[in-house]
């Protein structure tokens, strides 16, 4: 898990040093996490639970490679979150990813689509955090996301995308997998 870690920072670095001589553009998002949907599983075991609606705030660089292609990365913070019917355990995933956004040159409503790829932490103060065998051990995962949006007046933006985070939480006896996967729509200025 440590490689991957590894591989997914670097390749954000990388994207972001080498992409074009400089930054072109950035984005922060304030975004509406919808249709959660967390799965744990365990020895071949699955549960899926729903998650309530959360809040994601997002920063994002980009480099324009030409008028219809841009390469940046981000970082999301999700407020922590709780599943349906337990909301006392709250969870949370911190994702820094790269991205490649294609987009139209319209001055007035420019559509694009967007994918991302990176690692994300595991937060949580749920039952994950200790059960009778102790505290369990929290690590990310990978982290993906696609979808689509409008840039308005080359500024204002209206982006919906579908993204999954994955995470572990590890007992001495063994581990859960975990997954969590959201439709989230954001609002957001690009500058």
């Amino acid at each position: 898990m440590k490689i991957i870690r590894i591989l997914a920072i670097s390749t954000v670095l990388l994207m972001l040093c080498t992409a074009n001589q400089a930054l072109a553009s950035g984005a922060v998002k304030l975004g509406v996490d919808f249709n959660g949907d967390h799965d744990a599983s365990a020895n071949g075991q699955s549960v899926s639970t729903d998650v309530d609606t959360g809040i994601s705030l997002t920063g994002e660089l980009f480099t324009d490679i030409d008028d219809h292609f841009d390469l940046g990365g981000g970082i999301q913070y999700q407020m922590p979150r709780s599943l349906k019917g337990y909301s006392s355990d709250e969870f949370n995933f911190v994702p820094i990813y790269g991205m490649v956004r294609v987009k139209s040159t319209s001055p007035n409503v420019a559509p694009y689509a967007i994918a991302q790829i990176g690692y994300n932490f595991f937060l949580s103060n749920s039952s994950y955090k200790s059960s009778s065998y102790g505290d369990a051990e929290l690590e990310g995962g990978l982290y993906y996301g696609i979808g689509g949006g409008l840039l308005i007046k080359k500024h204002f933006i209206v982006e919906l995308l579908y993204s999954k985070d994955y995470g572990k939480a590890k007992f001495p006896p063994g581990s859960i997998d975990i997954e969590y996967s959201k439709f989230t729509l954001n609002i957001g200025y690009n500058f």
